[in-house]
């Protein structure tokens, strides 16, 4: 009988990825945007209160809504989806 331990290293490999940024939009006249909601304590509230202020100072209309479950969770690709086929621009609240 051999006197052997196996060390198991279960940390995954660092895996890079690189993303464009987005062109910003040339203004936000009239844009349509889409609001998700991290559910995080004063994310709403921040939201509403940000949302007021763009639609009075820029008439954005606000397209997409949506409220995750849990701050900790992504959100859905078909949520994402939908975002991406309806809105020019989107906002990622955060509270605390």
């Amino acid at each position: 009988m051999t006197n052997w331990i196996s060390i198991v290293n279960p940390t995954a490999e660092d895996v890079i990825l690189q993303y464009a940024l987005a062109a910003r939009l040339p203004s936000l006249k009239g844009a349509r945007l889409g609001v998700i909601n991290n559910s995080k304590h004063m994310a709403a509230e921040f939201l509403d209160a940000l949302e007021g202020q763009l639609r009075r100072e820029y008439g954005v209309e606000i397209a997409e809504r949506y409220q995750k479950l849990n701050a900790a969770i992504p959100s859905p690709p078909a949520v994402i989806q939908r975002f991406v086929e309806s809105c020019d621009a989107i906002v990622h609240g955060v509270g605390d």
